[in-house]
């Protein structure tokens, strides 16, 4: 199977639904990832959402565009 490189998409990817209640979870904090050393990466962040009628959090992990494919994905 032949894959190609595209965008991301522009749907936001941050309207999550709370495991708990199903409340919509709102970004809270946004840091650079830990790696096993202790010092932050420079392509992971950590996403918390926290829940609005709970509190429940989540936490995702991401890579970082890098400038080049940053670009392309803004592209139009």
């Amino acid at each position: 199977m032949h894959l190609k490189d595209i965008g991301s998409s522009r749907l936001p990817s941050f309207l999550l639904p709370c495991s708990h209640c199903g409340h919509l979870l709102a970004i809270t904090a946004v840091t650079p990832a830990l790696l096993e050393n202790g010092f932050g990466s420079d392509d992971l962040e950590d996403i918390t959402h926290t829940c609005v009628q709970c509190g429940t959090t989540v936490i995702r992990t991401i890579r970082t565009l890098s400038g080049d494919a940053h670009a392309i994905a803004h592209r139009g």
